[in-house]
């Protein structure tokens, strides 16, 4: 592996996670890379995930995808002292990076799908080729798409949108909706790429709607994601819905402004 990490854990689960791909894939491996909260220092077991990205030269196969699946079901279930439970990400042919269709597939939060072209949303290939770190392979900066602000402006827009359409509280995972909206309009100011807790941080020092006094409390129960059952948190979270449409707002007005994006 190509960099050293102070968490032997993370480490360790990604000498595990390359050393199983490259018996699977073989010569068709070209690069991994990793990205998001794992770069930052700010993993969050029992809440967040470990993203990855793979990258591959030709189109995963049918068996390729069963032998991926039993080995996530083993990551999931055997190696508990790991975070290789927490992996999540792509298995993608440059192909479809390209643009074109082909075969992939993509372990989620909520299990495996096989992809024909690439569903990677317009911030996190950005964020990718920005941000992501090569853990193995070769340099690929440049199969990777040069995106615009104006993109990344059409796909705060959408992602605004959802917000008042989906986003609801009485969930863990309701603090999302918060922490994003403070990540990405931190982004709009001064393109920066903050993990979600360093979103938590830059927001309470920099955002002047109410909303923002929720974000500490989002910061915590990140960390301590056991801590939704209590009464405490489960009554905040219940009563979420209002701050998620106002934090929605915050984003439509910093769009509107077009702080250094337009």
């Amino acid at each position: 592996m190509k960099k050293h990490f102070k968490d032997e854990k993370l480490q360790e689960t990604l000498r595990i996670f390359i050393q199983d791909i490259r018996a699977i894939f073989g010569d068709k491996l070209t690069s991994v890379y990793i990205y998001g909260s794992s770069l930052h220092n700010d993993l969050s077991p029992g809440y967040g995930d470990l993203d990855f990205l793979v990258l591959l030269s030709e189109n995963i196969s049918m068996e390729e995808i069963t032998r991926l699946n039993e080995q996530r079901v083993i990551y999931r279930n055997v190696l508990v002292d790991l975070y290789t439970d927490m992996l999540e990400g792509a298995f993608l042919p440059y192909k479809l990076i390209f643009g074109e269709q082909g075969r992939a597939l993509w372990w989620g939060t909520r299990g495996e799908r096989m992809w024909e072209k690439n569903q990677l949303d317009t911030f996190t290939m950005y964020s990718i080729k920005k941000q992501g770190l090569l853990i193995y392979g070769d340099l690929q900066e440049h199969i990777f798409p040069e995106i615009t602000k104006e993109e990344i402006k059409g796909f705060l827009i959408e992602f605004s949108l959802c917000m008042k359409e989906h986003g609801k509280g009485g969930s863990l995972h309701s603090i999302d909706w918060l922490l994003l909206a403070a990540k990405f309009i931190g982004w709009l100011r001064e393109e920066i790429i903050f993990s979600k807790s360093q979103a938590a941080d830059w927001g309470l020092r920099h955002i002047t709607s109410d909303w923002k006094e929720h974000l500490l409390k989002c910061k915590e129960l990140r960390k301590e994601p056991m801590e939704a059952d209590s009464q405490e948190y489960t009554e905040w979270l219940n009563k979420l819905d209002s701050v998620i449409i106002e934090a929605s707002k915050d984003l439509d007005r910093e769009i509107e402004e077009g702080a250094n994006i337009l």
